[in-house]
């Protein structure tokens, strides 16, 4: 990671692919399943909101290999999340 500002950047990215993918799927569906999308798009913002909070932890005292660490799980559990999320979104559509 090369700043801890660009990774804010990314999770910012992320999050609104997230939430376009949500209101997307609201203007093509309509109200069917628009309680489910509401759920993920929540869900999207509490995980954004948890990741910004992670990088923002204090880490003096902890080693380099330590701090590298920190930041790769980070970086894991988002992009995890990130597909998880995205993949509820495609699973709620409907045949038209």
């Amino acid at each position: 990671m090369a700043s801890r500002r660009n990774f804010k950047k990314d999770i910012n990215f992320l999050t609104n692919e997230i939430l376009m993918r949500g209101i997307i799927h609201l203007n093509f569906f309509g109200r069917e399943n628009s309680e489910d999308v509401y759920v993920i798009m929540n869900e999207a913002a509490a995980s954004r909101n948890e990741y910004i909070a992670r990088i923002n932890q204090k880490l003096s005292g902890k080693t380099t290999k330590e701090i590298k660490n920190h930041y790769k799980s980070i970086y894991d559990d988002l992009l995890d999340s990130t597909h998880n999320l995205l993949g509820k979104i495609d699973n709620l559509d409907v045949a038209v």
